[in-house]
């Protein structure tokens, strides 16, 4: 283990250092006298202008040789410019580029003030603008050009997003950027149909964004006191093309195909079925509205929602009783998720009325249809000498959807006096049956149970939140009171029926023991109401410095029913034992102070809070009551930093405590999987964590180099973990508990340079995470430890005007470690090599290919064997040809899927007592004619080739 992870780093760290090293050398040689170039940019009323872009051009023949970025106040410096006759450029978006000789032979250059005028022409052709540069680095926002990473013709923002360095975007739309999970995606500042981010990267064309902006949102708190709360959320914000806002633009498009050969690889049927993808989306933005309308209708997984759109309950319950995150994946759609058929439509408008006077809102509406076929091999620590493995196959079907409306607006009452409101509601529905087969056999290959279970869920959700922000300028030193009310409500209601058979052995018994049959009514019924108000005094201290007291109440209350009827001779028996009712009231006092300093180039926030925490609950029919309370003391502190042009860091510390959820705390047990039985725990305490995070950028607007790292760190106290029972059958049976103190770290690193020589553009992206923490097998500890190593390596040609192609490789090292039992430990590594091709032919035709080959470890379960044989390698072709007409407003296209049938969706995960690999059966091979017809707009929709 030691030597590959080992060989791993090492050659991550190598290559990191050798191609900066290498550029240094091509650098390196004989140095010319050496001069410093300052002054300021001004605009025509001598205010500074702030992230101008200065360069020196050689007056030879215009090549660039060193460039500066004005500071906030219009200052420049070009230091260490190389003796010569030069021609000073500056520019600047909106405004007219200025060019002036200058030389630089015996003495530093002093430009004075360089003043610039509002653009009213083209800029010319050989003005060196900032169109190309593709990163701007601030302090506190990451801003990427998409006119550097050029994208296909009929792109998504989703496709754009995945060229950027440091940000991913998984199978399912959920993005992550620099390392954090991405909670917004707005469209110039404002939200797009509410707390959706895939419903903007997925309908908006890549073509209409000038700008993509990363950063940490603050709460509508933080943003009226001016002192961050701890309550940022990472946000990409996707700003417009001015064209983009004028008029309206759009896309109607419609194809239909039919599956070729379709083969079941997992076992079942399979059948040719037509294929069909339709989607209507149509903009008019401007700079005071925004209004949208989005239509699709699809049975190729294509959903263009997130989960949202699934009742949480339904979440909640599938996470808990063992349909997991596999289950859940398929709910969903997209790649790798079975078969789906979705249907969505809204519509979006928000208006900005004035100066902090706007109102926006949205309504969404979504259904999904999915059809699963997978299998799962698990193999499970059952002691210090006991292992299993599992074989399950099952097939579920599920019908979602769900009705979403959100509305936000804000009145500026007067100078200093605002008020906002937020309010969201929704209304969800599922409807889900699965039928599994699941085998346990020992490590001697014997059989522990089988199981087979037939479970048909229906529930339905209706939630809702509302949230009220004011604040009041009490004098002109700025001085502030800012108050905060929240509530929340959910109501659910949600039934099941369960048949289930489970046959194995029983202690003292010889041979298979007859069959343990269960057919019950599973019903449950729950309400959840939250209030929170907080009322804040800020009143600055000086100069950037600011000072916050606060004071805070929250409640919760919740109260859950949960009926449970045998099914016996076809009636219905009241089961006192699995049936029970919980009610919990949890309260919270919060009182504290923070204090915020901005200065040049830096800002800092420290903040000590005390929070009193109680809990009052009572278990039905039980005559038993939980009451418990805590006291915490939570810190927090945050740095962000502009180290030197183009270097910025950014460093944060804070605690916090989680209480138990409702499902933790009630003694409701839950038999759903009849081999996997779960019940609550009312004795638990809440978490206490400790977390640190840190994220340092780089970028070189001359050498085109950047460097992205990042890093957390995270401790728990308390740990809400799993105490898991194993009886002489192998069934289980789980309950959380506390344990000791249990930590999580992850660093990630990018890094892309520019390859002159070679035309190339190239990334290496690397991560690793760690976990350690203990749970308990047949009452004995098992602490367990996973560290995984990724490393990507890209390639893409960096003139994209004919063609454009990208290739790479990524390695993933797994290592998982079990105290309990060795013999369980495993190393593996799985591989992807990827290909993605696009060539840009005479007469309007676009030629499109891309090609993926998963490789996973052949020696996952070492000697153990299954009915399903070793993991198989995956590989996946899709190829498109494309004709434009009609002055490019319609596009034909020919596309074909996974060309070579072999699609499906593969997850291997280890957890803290098991190492599991899932296979789903997915959309295969197809075929599909498709036309599209560009709405209104200019040009910028079409793509790249006009």
């Amino acid at each position: 283990m030691t030597g590959w992870r080992g060989l791993a780093l090492g050659s991550a760290m190598t290559l990191l250092a050798a191609v900066p090293f290498a550029q240094a050398q091509e650098r390196a040689g004989q140095a010319p006298p050496e001069f410093e170039v300052t002054g300021t940019v001004v605009d025509t009323a001598g205010m500074g202008l702030a992230n101008a872009m200065v360069v020196a051009l050689s007056r030879e023949d215009s090549v660039l040789v060193k460039y500066s970025m004005t500071n906030r106040d219009g200052h420049f410096s070009i230091p260490r410019l190389p003796g010569g006759e030069y021609i000073l450029q500056v520019t600047q978006l909106g405004y007219q580029a200025v060019r002036r000789d200058f030389d630089a032979t015996n003495a530093d250059f002093d430009a004075g003030r360089v003043v610039m005028e509002v653009m009213a022409v083209e800029v010319e052709d050989l003005v060196v603008s900032i169109e190309h540069v593709p990163f701007i680095n601030r302090r506190d926002t990451l801003s990427y050009n998409p006119a550097a990473f050029q994208t296909p013709p009929n792109a998504t923002v989703e496709d754009l997003l995945r060229r950027l360095p440091g940000i991913e975007v998984a199978a399912d739309g959920s993005i992550k950027a620099q390392g954090e999970d991405v909670q917004n995606v707005l469209v110039d500042g404002r939200e797009f149909f509410g707390r959706d981010p895939t419903i903007a990267t997925r309908n908006l064309p890549a073509a209409a964004i000038r700008q993509v902006d990363v950063y940490d949102k603050q709460s509508d708190m933080a943003e009226f006191t001016g002192i961050p709360d701890g309550e940022d959320e990472r946000t990409v914000d996707l700003r417009l093309k001015e064209e983009a806002k004028v008029g309206y633009f759009g896309r109607a498009s419609g194809g239909f195909g039919s599956d070729i050969d379709n083969q079941a690889r997992l076992g079942g049927s399979a059948a040719n079925d037509a294929r069909y993808d339709g989607a209507l989306n149509l903009n008019r933005f401007s700079p005071t509205g925004q209004y949208a309308v989005i239509l699709n209708a699809n049975n190729v997984g294509n959903a263009g929602f997130s989960s949202a759109g699934i009742g949480e309950m339904v979440i909640g319950d599938l996470m808990m009783f063992g349909g997991g995150v596999d289950m859940l994946s398929g709910m969903l759609g997209g790649g790798g998720g079975g078969f789906s058929e979705s249907m969505s439509g809204g519509v979006n408008a928000s208006h900005e009325f004035g100066d902090n006077n706007w109102l926006r809102s949205s309504y969404f509406y979504n259904e999904l249809d999915n059809v699963r076929n997978s299998t799962v091999q698990q193999q499970a620590l059952f002691g210090s000498d006991v292992a299993s493995v599992l074989d399950q196959s099952s097939r579920s079907e599920s019908n979602s959807g769900g009705h979403r409306l959100n509305l936000n607006g804000q009145l500026a009452l007067s100078p200093g006096h605002q008020l906002r409101v937020r309010v969201n509601a929704n209304l969800r529905s599922s409807l889900t049956s699965q039928f599994t087969t699941q085998e346990t056999h020992n490590a001697a290959g014997g059989m522990l149970n089988s199981a087979v279970t037939d479970y048909f869920t229906d529930g339905d959700d209706l939630g809702g939140d509302a949230q009220v922000t004011w604040r009041k300028r009490l004098n002109e030193s700025g001085r502030s009171v800012v108050a905060e009310y929240r509530s929340a409500i959910s109501d659910y209601e949600y039934g099941g029926d369960l048949t289930s058979q489970v046959t194995g052995l029983r202690p003292g018994s010889v041979g298979a023991a007859g069959p343990d049959e269960t057919r019950q009514e599973q019903n449950r019924l729950g309400r959840t109401w939250s209030n929170s108000a907080r009322l804040s005094l800020t009143q600055p201290l000086g100069e950037g410095h600011s000072l916050e007291v606060f004071g805070q109440r929250n409640s919760t209350s919740e109260d859950r029913d949960n009926p449970v009827y045998d099914i016996v001779d076809d009636a219905r028996v009241f089961n006192q034992v699995r049936s029970t009712g919980f009610e919990r009231a949890y309260t919270y006092y919060l009182a504290g102070a923070r204090f915020s300093r901005i200065g040049d180039g830096y800002w800092i926030s420290t903040g000590l809070r005390v929070q009193r925490s109680s809990l009052d609950g009572v278990i039905s029919d039980r005559d038993r009551r939980i009451e418990n309370g805590y006291t915490h003391l939570l810190a927090n502190l945050d740095l962000k930093t502009e180290v030197k042009e183009g270097h910025n860091l950014s460093v944060g510390y804070s605690t916090s405590s989680r209480e138990p959820s409702l499902t933790q705390l009630q003694p409701f047990v839950n038999n759903t999987d009849p081999l996997n039985i779960y019940t609550g725990n009312p004795n638990l305490q809440p978490e206490y964590t400790h977390s640190m995070k840190a994220d340092y950028r780089f970028f070189d607007q001359f050498s085109f180099v950047n460097f992205f790292t990042f890093g957390g760190f995270s401790y728990t106290d308390n740990t809400i973990a799993q105490s898991r029972f194993y009886d002489d059958r192998g069934v289980q049976t789980r309950s959380p508990i506390n344990t000791d103190g249990s930590w999580s770290a992850s660093v990630g690193a990018n890094f892309g340079t520019p390859i002159r020589r070679l035309g190339v553009d190239m990334d290496v992206e690397y991560r690793v995470t760690y976990s350690e923490g203990t749970e308990l097998v047949n009452l004995v500890a098992n602490d367990n430890r996973s560290t995984t190593n990724t490393v990507q390596l890209s390639l893409n040609n960096r003139v994209r005007d004919r063609f454009d192609v990208r290739a790479g490789a990524s390695f993933s090292f797994n290592d998982a470690r079990y105290s309990l039992n060795q013999e369980l430990n495993r190393s593996y590594v799985n591989s992807r090599y990827f290909a993605n091709g696009t060539l840009y032919a005479p007469g309007a035709w676009t030629i499109r290919s891309t090609f993926s080959y998963q490789v996973f470890d052949r020696d996952l379960y070492g000697s153990s064997q299954s009915r399903f044989g070793q993991p198989e390698n995956i590989a996946r072709w899709d190829a498109s040809v494309m004709r434009r007409l009609l002055d490019n407003r319609v596009e034909i296209e020919l596309r074909a899927n996974d060309l070579l049938n072999q699609n499906q969706g593969v997850t291997i995960s280890n957890r803290p007592n098991f190492i599991q690999e899932s296979r789903t059966e997915s959309l295969g091979q197809f075929f599909m004619l498709r036309a599209s017809y560009r709405l209104g707009g200019r040009g910028f929709i079409g793509g790249l080739i006009g």
